[in-house]
């Protein structure tokens, strides 16, 4: 299994020719930061991370998107062969202006049923 695992996600490198660009910034306002979402909300190629005050904007490469893919295939199928229940609800934007907290994921999945993400961001289960 770690053999595939290994394959499946190495992705050679191509210096120079599919960079990922980063930017953070500190001291941003959650105002600052929901105006900013709803800037990019057509744009889907950014992903749009905060915390405490701090932005962070990630444009991922070809090669980030490719082992994200990989991996997100890999995660289904074993749902899949465990017979494990799920929701992909992909790169949704989850928010929470009390913990002054946002992330956008590459993938993600609810486990059984759909989930109140409100409630998960809140901190509670179920």
């Amino acid at each position: 299994m770690v053999d595939s695992l290994n394959s499946l996600i190495t992705v050679p490198l191509t210096y120079g020719a599919d960079p990922e660009e980063r930017f953070a910034s500190s001291d941003v306002s959650w105002e600052d930061y929901e105006s900013l979402l709803a800037k990019l909300e057509n744009n889907s190629h950014y992903r749009v991370n905060y915390l405490d005050g701090i932005l962070e904007i990630v444009s991922p490469s070809k090669r980030h998107e490719k082992v994200k893919t990989n991996l997100g295939t890999l995660v289904e199928r074993f749902f899949y062969l465990k017979r494990i229940r799920y929701v992909p609800l992909g790169s949704s934007t989850f928010r929470n202006k009390a913990k002054k907290a946002g992330a956008e994921p590459d993938e993600c999945y609810c486990l059984g049923e759909e989930k109140d993400w409100q409630r998960i961001m809140n901190g509670c289960n179920g």
